[in-house]
Order: structure tokens, then sequence, then C-alpha cells
């Protein structure tokens, strides 16, 4: 397990600590009364998540939850889970093209857009051409499953 994963957010005096290993009762409780000794701890281990509150003040208050975090983590790291040598497919992923926020949002933007306007093509074309109108729903339904995709994993978590 990665220690970056496990943080979700960070903002002065506030942390979130969000993975699924946290969502076992014996991890969870450990990584809180470890943390709980220093910082104040919301925790739901059903969602695998810990809130961390502290002073805002403290600058060094979040290097020592780091390291509490690190030392937890290395506890519970078996030594037989060492990262394995890339193979290819992980090669060509990490290599692959990644979109940035802004793009993302654009093309979400344009999918839904363009969707409610080929929508409305299709029906206007029902009265002259049963063509144009096939053509505009298909095109409708594609930028609609465009626009799903990048709502997808919020959709069905």
């Amino acid at each position: 397990m990665k220690q970056a994963s496990l943080f979700a957010s960070v903002l002065p005096g506030r942390m979130r600590l969000r993975h699924p290993m946290l969502r076992n009762l014996e991890l969870h409780a450990r990584m809180q009364e470890s943390l709980r000794a220093f910082v104040d701890v919301e925790s739901n281990p059903a969602t695998g998540s810990l809130l961390l509150r502290f002073d805002p003040a403290d600058t060094e208050m979040e290097s020592r939850i780091r390291a509490a975090v690190a030392a937890i983590v290395a506890a519970i790291t078996p030594p037989s889970a060492e990262p394995h040598a890339p193979t290819a497919t992980s090669a060509r992923r990490e290599s692959a093209p990644v979109l940035n926020a802004r793009a993302k949002r654009e093309i979400n933007r344009v999918a839904k857009v363009g969707s409610l306007a080929a929508m409305a093509v299709s029906i206007a074309a029902l009265r002259s051409s049963r063509k144009l109108h096939a053509q505009a729903g298909y095109l409708s339904v594609f930028l609609m499953l465009t626009h799903a995709a990048f709502h997808w994993r919020r959709a069905f978590r």
C-alpha cells in the first residue's frame, strides 16, 4: 500500500485518510488509536476513512502524522509485498497519455450539449427524413454514452 494513496485530502488543520484497507476493523482501530495520541480523530470503518483535525498553527503536525502513518503502514505491510518488476502492460499504462481535468471537463461539456442538440435534430427530422432521424439518434446515443463514461465511477459506487 502506497502511503501517498492514503491521503485523500490535506488542508491546513485537517487531513483525511481513505483506503480500502482501512475497512479492516483491526487495522482501522490500530490506526485510530495511534493517531488519537496527538490529533482529534473521526473515523468510519465502513468507508475506510479517518478524518484528522489538528491545530493549523502547528507547522510540524502534518509531518508527524505522515511519519506515524508511514510507521503503521510499514508494520502491517508484509515483506513479501515488495513491488514487482514492471510488466509490459504496466509500462504501457504508465506511459499512456492522461487527460488533464480541464480537457475532461471540456469533452464532457461538448458531449452533453452535443447529445441534447443531436436529440433535438433527431426529433425535428421525424417528419422529413428517416435517415437523418436515425443518424442524429445514433449520434445522440454515442454522445450520451461519452458523457456517462465520465461519471461512471461516481454513479456506480
